[in-house]
């Protein structure tokens, strides 16, 4: 059985063993091979960067703790028991042919396979203990998926031929591979029925790669034909029309990607075929992940979303290319990434990659080639309610993100119903303020909160009620009510019911290439009630100019005038975070802009004037908004140019008057 084993595994691999698959990749690839080998010296010591341990190497323990938690944090839990150390070990093996590596890699899983054992699938009555899988587990279900399809079998590809992996040694890892199996084959397909969650694609992708490394472990193939059925049906379940995935959080739409993408890189290397329509549909969900792309680069981070560094569009681009060997991929990439970036998500998967020399020949010429986007400069997701705008495709372009997603998909969202990001001249300036954490406590639900947003709010209260990291009260219906764009606006208007009886309109609009217009309408407010209209400013300090004005104050190359329609006299500044990735954050400050009804009404306008930090110095700039009825109409005098623009519907349709300059 070992023997079929190691055939099998050279066979898909090219009759290629590890140590020549390593030597190729350290020749093609000689620093992401460094780096490599750097992380498995650490953690051959024990030490790790993981969730809740903060930016520096913790020590988990040699072997490590491996149903410990020292950090309190779920994520620490779930992010050591996928192994991806082990899998690191396994490749600096592969790369440098010392069996120290080799000898650490397979001492740890064994460690892992004697000591942490696998609940029973069901309870002494019968049923199937779904809870026993959905809880902070090693044997949490979708960890046993990320086992099957990312470290597994990339581990044992590595180290099969090695002295440690021994014939005992191989049944080990046959009896715990059959146990994943039966979890992701029985608990898992109960555990998402509908199969529209990202956990799901994961779950699938392991049985699929465990099944086709071990075929003795499904003798009428019914287990892999689950795989790929249900693969399929995730697509179909999970993704928007226009190319979005359900939950509408661009680090796990470009996560989808890459994980949807793996099925076919799976399948290939054992020579099964993968529908045409799921690799079309594919394609079209990279799309979606340029338009979730800031302008500056990184992902626009709404919801459970990071804007640097992780599962952003490089993610996508490399498992796109993996899917298809197109290399516009790798330059659309290039047009928004940073070589770092992209050298990252590829070293994580290099040994995916059949021909390495394609892949070299490919990523140098996307990084000589950048590919700039050729779509329209509006999207709009009807599916997920999200709207991306920009004024165009280059780095400097005015670009916002807007969702009104109510009630939420799931618990990823955040509390940020008609909330926008808004970035321009390559800078983030009022901006989503990201994830930071999974762990609950004050700092999820500050990130996750309305205030933190750029929402506006009633009476200084969440949209929703926040209960738990995980857990949310009800929400009402909200949605994007129209999109409009011409030569000289693009628009948008949102409404949500979550602070019943008022309802909340907003407008957004980018208004000829040069500033963003948000007004915020509650209609059917008692005296008592206040309206909130927050901005999140990416921005250490700011300043007040005129009556009306603030402006942020960075050493970076751009800044923002924010003006109100109220002035100064209602405005409260606190302070906040912004999150770039989990556990990092740096210091913002939140402007909230106070407005009381008159006779069951507030409204509010605020224009966002981006500038370059080395040009002329801002003034002051008068904003006046009147509403009546259904007619707004916001007055503005910006760089000598005196602008109107208004509205006459805000239910369903709007019509902007012509910008008047003078």
């Amino acid at each position: 059985m070992l023997e079929d084993t190691k055939k099998r595994i050279l066979e898909c691999n090219g009759g290629l063993g590890a140590i020549e698959r390593g030597h190729r990749i350290r020749a093609l690839f000689p620093s992401l091979s460094e780096e490599i080998v750097s992380l498995a010296d650490e953690a051959m010591e024990g030490m790790l960067v993981l969730p809740g341990t903060g930016p520096d190497l913790f020590f988990v323990g040699d072997p490590p703790r491996w149903e410990e938690n020292p950090c309190g944090d779920k994520e620490y839990t779930y992010s050591l028991n996928r192994m991806i150390h082990v899998k690191t070990l396994s490749e600096a093996y592969s790369l440098t042919g010392d069996l120290r590596y080799a000898r650490k890699a397979l001492e740890e899983m064994r460690d892992w396979i004697g000591t942490v054992s696998c609940p029973s699938l069901k309870r002494p009555d019968g049923e199937y203990d779904l809870e026993a899988f959905d809880r902070c587990s090693p044997w949490r279900a979708l960890e046993v998926g990320i086992r099957g399809y990312r470290t597994w079998p990339i581990i044992m590809e590595l180290l099969i031929d090695t002295p440690y992996y021994t014939q005992d040694f191989h049944e080990l890892v046959l009896e715990s591979c059959a146990q994943h199996c039966k979890v992701l084959y029985e608990i898992s397909p109960r555990l998402w029925p509908d199969a529209d969650h990202n956990h799901y694609i994961m779950e699938n992708l392991g049985l699929l790669s465990l099944t086709l490394l071990f075929p003795e472990l499904d003798s009428d193939g019914s287990m892999r034909m689950h795989a790929e059925r249900e693969l399929s049906r995730c697509m179909r379940n999970q993704v928007s029309d226009d190319g979005g995935q359900i939950e509408g959080c661009p680090s796990y739409h470009n996560g989808s990607v890459y994980w949807f993408s793996l099925r076919n890189s799976i399948s290939r290397k054992y020579s099964i075929g993968v529908p045409e329509d799921y690799t079309a549909q594919l394609v079209r969900m990279f799309d979606h992940s340029m338009y979730a792309t800031r302008p500056c680069g990184g992902n626009f981070p709404w919801g459970d979303s990071h804007s640097a560094d992780k599962e952003t569009m490089s993610l996508a681009a490399i498992a796109c290319y993996m899917a298809t060997g197109e290399r516009r991929h790798l330059q659309s990439a290039a047009y928004f990434s940073t070589r770092q970036s992209i050298e990252k998500d590829m070293r994580d998967n290099l040994w995916r990659f059949c021909d390495l020399g394609k892949l070299k020949d490919d990523y140098e010429y996307a990084i000589s080639h950048p590919l700039r986007p050729e779509l329209p400069c509006v999207e709009w997701d009807r599916g997920l309610k999200q709207v991306y705008m920009r004024t165009g495709w280059d780095r400097d372009a005015l670009a916002v993100m807007t969702a009104c997603r109510t009630p939420i998909k799931n618990n990823h969202a955040h509390m940020d119903p008609g909330g926008f990001d808004f970035s321009a001249f390559g800078e983030t300036l009022v901006s989503d303020p990201g994830i930071y954490t999974y762990k609950d406590g004050i700092d999820r639900y500050h990130f996750k909160s309305t205030l933190w947003h750029n929402c506006a709010m009633i009476n200084h209260r969440d949209a929703w009620q926040y209960i738990e990291s995980w857990k949310y009260g009800p929400q009402k219906d909200g949605d994007i009510l129209t999109v409009q764009q011409d030569k000289s606006h693009t628009t948008v208007i949102s409404q949500h019911l979550n602070y019943a009886p008022v309802t909340l309109r907003r407008i957004l609009s980018i208004v000829d290439s040069r500033f963003l217009l948000v007004v915020d309408i509650a209609d059917g407010m008692s005296p008592d009630d206040t309206l909130q209209s927050n901005f999140h400013i990416d921005a250490p300090r700011l300043r007040l100019l005129g009556d009306n004005c603030i402006v942020s104050c960075r050493q970076r190359k751009a800044d923002v005038l924010i003006a109100s329609s109220v002035g100064n006299g209602g405005l409260e500044i606190q302070s906040g975070k912004i999150s770039t990735a989990n556990d990092v954050w740096h210091d913002s400050l939140i402007a909230t802009f106070n407005v009381r009804p008159q006779e069951g009404r507030a409204a509010h306008a605020a224009i966002l004037v981006p500038f370059r930090a080395d040009g002329d110095a801002m003034q002051p700039v008068p904003l006046s908004l009147d509403v009546d009825g259904d007619r707004v109409e916001a007055s503005l005098i910006l760089d000598g140019r005196s602008y109107t623009v208004g509205t006459m519907n805000l239910e369903t349709t709007v019509t902007i008057k012509e910008v008047q300059s003078k």
